[in-house]
C-alpha cells in the first residue's frame, strides 16, 4: 500500500497561504491526521484522512496501480471558508490529486464551519 499521508501533510504545511489562516500547535501549523487533539480551542485548523486505497490496473495477475481516496477538511471559526477551501485545493492539486467533492456545513454544536473536500489519485506501484 502506498502511504500518501506524509506527502499530503507536507503539501499542506508548505502552502504559506493556508498556513497563514490556520492556528499553530506546538510550533507547527494546526494540520492533523484524522482529528484534532482533544481539549484544544483552535479558531481554524485542518484534518486529513484516508478513505480508501485499492489496487487497480492489473498485469500478470499483479496490481500495477493504486487508486487512493482522501478527505481533507478545514474547520473555520475566524477565516474565509473560501480561502481555506481554495488553499486545500491548491495543495492537493500540487501533488496530483483531483477533487471529487467539496461542501460546507455549519456545526452548531462546535461553532465551526466545516469545509469538507474529497480527493482521488491513481499511482503506479513500484517499478512496474
Amino acid at each position: 500500500m502506498i502511504n500518501m499521508k506524509s506527502i499530503i501533510l507536507s503539501a499542506l504545511e508548505n502552502n504559506a497561504s493556508l498556513v497563514s489562516v490556520i492556528d499553530s500547535y506546538n510550533g507547527y501549523p494546526a494540520i492533523f491526521p484524522n482529528k484534532s487533539p482533544t481539549n484544544q480551542d483552535f479558531d481554524n485548523y485542518v484534518t486529513y484522512q484516508l478513505i480508501n486505497n485499492v489496487n487497480v490496473d492489473y498485469g500478470d495477475n499483479k496490481a500495477i496501480r493504486e487508486y487512493i481516496h482522501f478527505q481533507v477538511s478545514g474547520f473555520v471559526r475566524n477565516a474565509s471558508t473560501t480561502t481555506i477551501g481554495q488553499e486545500i485545493s491548491n495543495s492537493m492539486e500540487s501533488i496530483g490529486f483531483y477533487r471529487t467533492y467539496i461542501g460546507e456545513i455549519y456545526e452548531s454544536d462546535t461553532g465551526y464551519t466545516h469545509v469538507s473536500t474529497r480527493w482521488k489519485t491513481k499511482i503506479r506501484k513500484g517499478n512496474k
